[in-house]
């Protein structure tokens, strides 16, 4: 979800439950913390691992969703950052009992907005890093964002009032009510239409469009979903694993390249995952990519899949005990 309707429901909600200025402060300040991820993203190029450092990774956890919501709290009570917000918002941060705990249910509210979007948030790392997800909604749902951005707008122009605040509150749900019952709807469409209990199904930037996808062991089966037309506009078979030339120990150079951070990550993020492998001068050269990535890229211009064909993979080279990736 986007970073509006993460600032603007919790907004809404400390006004309408009469919270004072301090409370509605860090109410929001849980509301978008966990997203300052993306400000430590370079760890993970500095130094590779398998700790969750990315985009909707760590920061997006109950246990670790707490320890970010408290050092940016602690962070907006410091008097450069009090200073430089102010010029822009009403901003009251503290910390206390009650500040923390508001932060935390943002935390949670964050959370609970992100779990309906495609793949989700690994809630309850570190003690699993499974992702859970409604696969309801996109990344981000571009109505929300409109509607949470003039909400906002409007909001910034006009005095503060309980009652109008109430209404956009009841707006916001409405809307987001109404468009996750039609993408649930439309998912079960899309999910009868296959009737395949070995798919999974997966939301996309159009509200019409659904992607299906089917491990099938040696193989992974896509197809493309259309509501309106109730049909399968698309489909594509890939296999799992494809030998493009033949060599020894696919099975070592297989499990070293997986030991690898970096593949553990790629893996851990993609939709699914399949395997180019080539052998060469004594070397294989494996490439880890997310076929559904690449299907929901079909219709691009080609100089766009051109251009983003590296973001949905990951190479590596295997020759004997060494393992690099690319």
């Amino acid at each position: 979800m986007d970073l509006f309707s993460h600032a603007l429901l919790p907004y809404l909600l400390g006004n309408f439950f009469k919270r004072n200025k301090q409370e509605i402060t860090a109410f929001v300040i849980g509301g978008i913390a966990p997203d300052f991820d993306l400000s430590i993203l370079w760890i993970q190029y500095l130094y590779p691992t398998f700790f969750l450092i990315t985009h909707r990774g760590l920061t997006h956890s109950l246990f670790f969703g707490f320890f970010t919501a408290l050092i940016i709290l602690y962070l907006a009570t410091r008097d450069k950052v009090k200073a430089l917000v102010r010029r822009f918002v009403n901003f009251e941060p503290a910390i206390t009992r009650r500040t923390i705990a508001f932060a935390y249910v943002g935390i949670i509210i964050h959370l609970f907005l992100d779990y309906t979007t495609t793949r989700g948030v690994p809630l309850f790392f570190p003690f699993d890093v499974t992702r859970y997800s409604a696969e309801v909604f996109f990344y981000t749902d571009i109505y929300l964002t409109i509607l949470s951005l003039i909400i906002i707008a409007i909001l910034y122009k006009m005095p503060l009032q309980r009652e109008a605040t109430t209404k956009f509150l009841v707006i916001f749900l409405v809307i987001f009510a109404a468009l996750g019952t039609v993408r649930i709807m439309e998912k079960t469409s899309a999910e009868d239409f296959f009737k395949d209990q070995n798919e999974q199904t997966f939301p996309t930037t159009s509200i019409f469009d659904w992607y299906v996808v089917g491990d099938y062991g040696d193989k992974i089966k896509i197809h493309e979903y259309n509501e309106l037309n109730r049909t399968s506009q698309y489909s594509v078979t890939v296999p799992k694993l494809n030998i493009t030339t033949g060599g020894e120990n696919l099975d070592a150079a297989l499990h070293a390249a997986g030991e690898m951070p970096q593949v553990k990550m790629f893996e851990w993020r993609a939709y699914a995952v399949a395997i180019n492998a080539s052998f060469n001068n004594g070397a294989w050269s494996l490439e880890y990519y997310d076929p559904v990535q690449r299907a929901m890229a079909h219709d691009s211009p080609a100089f766009f899949r051109r251009a983003t064909s590296g973001f949905g993979s990951v190479k590596v080279k295997v020759e004997g005990d060494r393992v690099i990736v690319q």
